[in-house]
């Protein structure tokens, strides 16, 4: 038996026996949740971000899913940083990294998406174009957009040397964080009665936190009490418009955003309507290439004239902006990379010294252009038409007698040319074509369809070199082409003229230099017969802010002339046949890109965003 100090150390042990056992215990537990919290710690810093599209199986019964498809592949972004580590870290490191090696650490701003700018005048008969300005014989409508939170609808009565304002109207953006965030794209239309203007223009709508087209209807039949009938809405950034038939045609670039969410349509598809009922464009009425390259939409509205109800609409993924309209279609373009058969010793591969047998398949540039059939106020595809090259503008395009006409800018391996294709408008056959009219290296800088002669401006821009080419459309199977050479300067815009003469409107030798020349053909090639130099100084290239009366030869422009003592004013020059003089400078004030003027009788109205002036001739 043991004694009590026996018992005594063995119960003392056994304590301190179990104490360390719980010490263990209590480490272990420690132990393993320090390491369950690196663990999570490594899991939330160092797990890898899935590179992986976002899953769009919860859309699969929805009529849009095959375009989500597309458009998820378009539109995702994966993150740029590898893990959490990466992303909270990262920059931290890059910055110490980059201090301790002498870094500055600049980077460039990404590069601007591309601008458009519509210059037209009325290309069509019975296609009216919008503009800043519209009259009847007794009132002037100028619409000033010189303010981002409003515009102002000027009224200005028809009396000579008396005219003056009677009446103005201020257009809200709507509410007070709202803006019109393109003014220089805003353009209006004026009833054939004189009693109701429509209004075009883009807006951002601060509540949506996001862009839009605003069709605002106007009340002008007593310009002195001038009030809003009412506002339609197109989600995206306004294009252009036309009148026809007493409705509109409008026109809309609608933009993607990046990991748009599928569960609110407003961020993928284009809309339309009222504000506060915004429709989406259905399935059926979207085009959507195979391969599409880029996630944005154009769009085509059908719109009332009286009630401004968006009755149709269509819209072509992965197009550009370039739209033509006759009386009939509408004709969309969308650029592509693809490639052409070359065969051995035409100019262009001889250019090449390629010397290889048989036909050769090369890269070029190419453009797919969509018809649009108008006819019974429906928006129909028609079919398509497929042209080498790259398509400036609406004026490189042109419909007549059911033939297509087309004009481009080959880029074929690296090698810049021009081109003229005709296509049958309703069988989309090729009819006949004329590539490589000009020299190397020379791109089309403007063209224009008169009756079956095509007009082309062909230059190195970075060279200012102007040929002019009339090529001869009449019989497609045989087009043939005469050229002016090459002379000083190049045209951004081509229009008939004065007793059939063509006149050309650009820069000189210099972008400082306002050249206006007047060319005209004959039987050997199209010869300069007249032209007007002005420098330094700075104009509008738009070509509706230009006046051009080729009845009378007159043509009309704001400039800033550095050299004149009175700097801004509105330069009159007229042709007679012969040569181009100074007609008169009249001074104003504003902005030559929104100046605006027009002849009555025998005197000279000119409206700026400062005010007007009127002169006689």
């Amino acid at each position: 038996m043991k004694t009590y100090k026996e018992r005594t150390h063995d119960i003392l042990w056994r304590a301190e026996e179990l104490k360390t056992k719980r010490r263990k215990i209590k480490f272990a537990s420690v132990a393993a949740a320090c390491m369950s919290v690196l663990i999570a710690l490594n899991l939330i810093l160092f797990l890898p971000y899935s590179t992986a599209y976002p899953s769009l199986s919860a859309y699969k019964d929805s009529e849009y899913y095959s375009l989500m498809q597309t458009l998820n592949k378009l539109t995702y972004t994966p993150s740029p940083y590898k893990n959490n580590f990466d992303a909270w870290f990262g920059d931290l490191l890059d910055g110490m990294k980059g201090a301790a090696e002498g870094d500055d650490n600049l980077t460039s701003d990404p590069a601007a998406g591309e601008n458009y700018e519509e210059v037209t005048n009325n290309q069509t008969e019975g296609v009216i174009e919008g503009d800043l300005f519209k009259r009847t014989d007794k009132t002037v409508f100028y619409l000033n957009t010189s303010d981002r939170d409003h515009f102002t609808l000027q009224c200005y009565n028809v009396a000579g040397m008396d005219t003056a304002l009677c009446g103005e109207f201020t257009i809200p953006a709507g509410g007070e964080k709202d803006s019109f965030t393109s003014p220089e794209s805003a353009e209006m239309y004026l009833n054939e009665d004189g009693t109701r203007v429509t209004v075009f223009t883009p807006v951002r709508l601060s509540e949506k936190g996001a862009r839009y087209t605003a069709v605002i209807g106007l009340d002008v039949s007593d310009p002195a009490n001038v009030r809003e009938l009412g506002r339609q809405y197109l989600s995206g950034e306004y294009v252009t418009s036309r009148s026809m038939d007493g409705g509109f045609l409008l026109i809309n670039q609608f933009n993607v955003r990046q990991n748009p969410d599928f569960s609110d349509e407003a961020q993928f598809l284009p809309q339309y309507g009222d504000i506060d009922d915004l429709q989406s464009v259905a399935m059926q009425d979207i085009v959507c290439p195979e391969d599409a390259r880029t996630a944005r939409y154009t769009v085509l509205c059908r719109i009332d004239g009286a009630s401004y109800e968006i009755e149709h609409s269509c819209a072509f993924l992965s197009f550009a902006q370039e739209v033509y309209v006759s009386a009939e279609n509408a004709y969309v373009t969308r650029s592509y990379s693809g490639t052409y058969e070359n065969v051995r010793n035409t100019k262009t591969e001889i250019r090449r010294n390629d010397l290889t047998d048989g036909a050769l398949e090369m890269s070029e540039t190419r453009t797919e252009i969509c018809r649009v059939d108008l006819a019974n106020g429906a928006l129909s595809v028609a079919g398509k038409y497929d042209v080498s090259g790259s398509v400036k503008d609406q004026y490189s395009m042109d419909e007549k007698d059911g033939t297509l006409r087309v004009a481009t800018t080959l880029r074929r391996q690296g090698i810049i040319n021009a081109a003229v294709y005709v296509f049958s408008v309703k069988e989309f056959a090729l009819l006949g074509k004329l590539e490589n009219f000009a020299p190397d290296g020379e791109e089309v800088t403007a063209a224009r369809f008169d009756g079956d002669t095509a007009y082309i401006c062909t230059a190195y821009v970075l060279q200012f070199t102007d040929p002019v080419y009339a090529i001869d459309l009449s019989d497609p199977s045989n087009i043939t082409a005469k050229d002016t050479g090459t002379i000083d300067g190049y045209s951004f815009t081509l229009f008939p003229f004065y007793q059939g003469s063509l006149l050309g409107i650009g820069y000189g030798n210099t972008r400082d230099t306002l050249k206006a020349e007047v060319y005209l053909e004959t039987q050997d090639g199209v010869v300069s017969d007249g032209k007007y130099e002005l420098s330094p100084c700075i104009f509008s290239d738009l070509f509706k802010a230009h006046l051009i009366d080729a009845g009378r030869g007159l043509i009309g422009l704001h400039v800033y002339d550095y050299d004149s003592e009175t700097q801004s004013y509105y330069l009159l020059l007229r042709y007679d046949g012969y040569e181009i003089d100074e007609a008169c400078r009249i001074p104003v004030e504003g902005d030559p890109d929104k100046t605006r003027a027009c002849i009555i009788g025998d005197l000279l109205y000119v409206f700026t965003t400062d005010g007007y002036a009127v002169s006689a001739l």
